[in-house]
């Protein structure tokens, strides 16, 4: 089972490699900058090395960085599509320097989704063509799947399309996100309803190009199309739903990265524990 919380790297990367060691994870995940946007933070060569030794001693097999909310592929041309089109450029050739084997983004909003969708395909593509050393050897850009809160694009139907027109310029595929699904209506705790994503997930997407799962419970009801993750096994999807995920023979073995909203970092040590647990990973 790979499993990871999401760490602040504010003390460097080797030193989130060893508190995700010590909190019972062997992945992690972290923003790639200020989760509110802005600059991003030099990483020295030193800390690079450092790192890369912390994750073969530590025995950290994921490390996925994140992008920014306020990155907003789907906006329209203006001040905010500037910085989305900077950030993901920077954001790529960054965490190919440390070995990142994923970069995360949620697609976008824009009210007119047709539009959105093709300015995401335009923000990619540009991407590619300013970025072809990473490209080739670089982190996966992963697209996650949205809960459909407001204009938000990232449907099943919607990545699928993004990935289908963008080309074959970056290396594309998707972070499914458990709470999301659920509040975009697959209700796992239903009987046959895993069934009934695992068909809409291969028609649209493609299992080929899933690569990762956040792995969080849900506040918000099913169907509700509102973002609101909670501790593992303390929301509304609960334990049996998560169960059915995480025994399932391909979600199960996705890498999980946890973003359940716990109190402190520390905390993260209860979250892997109770996914294993619910798994049924004995160690």
């Amino acid at each position: 089972m790979i499993i990871g919380p999401h760490l602040s790297v504010a003390k460097g990367l080797p030193e989130a490699a060893a508190t995700a060691h010590r909190l019972g994870a062997n992945a992690f995940q972290f923003f790639t900058r200020n989760p509110r946007g802005g600059a991003a933070r030099a990483i020295p060569a030193e800390e690079i090395d450092a790192f890369k030794k912390a994750r073969a001693d530590y025995g950290i097999l994921v490390a996925a960085a994140h992008m920014p909310y306020t990155v907003n592929l789907a906006a329209d041309p203006g001040r905010v599509a500037d910085f989305a089109r900077l950030a993901l450029r920077e954001d790529l050739a960054r965490c190919a320097g440390i070995g990142a084997e994923f970069v995360i983004v949620h697609p976008g909003t824009n009210p007119d989704a047709e539009s959105g969708r093709e300015r995401i395909i335009e923000a990619l593509r540009e991407a590619a063509s300013a970025s072809r050393d990473v490209a080739q050897g670089g982190p996966m850009l992963l697209l996650e799947t949205m809960a459909g809160q407001g204009h938000e694009i990232g449907s099943l139907a919607d990545i699928g399309y993004i990935i289908d027109q963008a080309g074959a310029g970056l290396t594309l595929g998707v972070c499914l996100d458990s709470c999301h699904l659920f509040a975009a209506g697959y209700d796992w705790n239903k009987d046959g309803e895993i069934e009934r994503f695992m068909a809409d997930l291969d028609r649209y997407v493609g299992l080929e190009r899933v690569r990762a799962m956040h792995l969080n419970d849900s506040q918000a009801v099913v169907g509700s199309h509102r973002d609101r993750h909670e501790l593992i096994g303390k929301g509304l999807i609960g334990t049996d739903g998560l169960r059915r995920l995480l025994q399932h023979p391909f979600l199960g073995q996705l890498p999980l990265l946890l973003e359940t909203p716990v109190d402190d970092q520390e905390q993260y040590a209860d979250e892997v524990s109770a996914a294993k647990a619910i798994a049924g990973t004995v160690e």
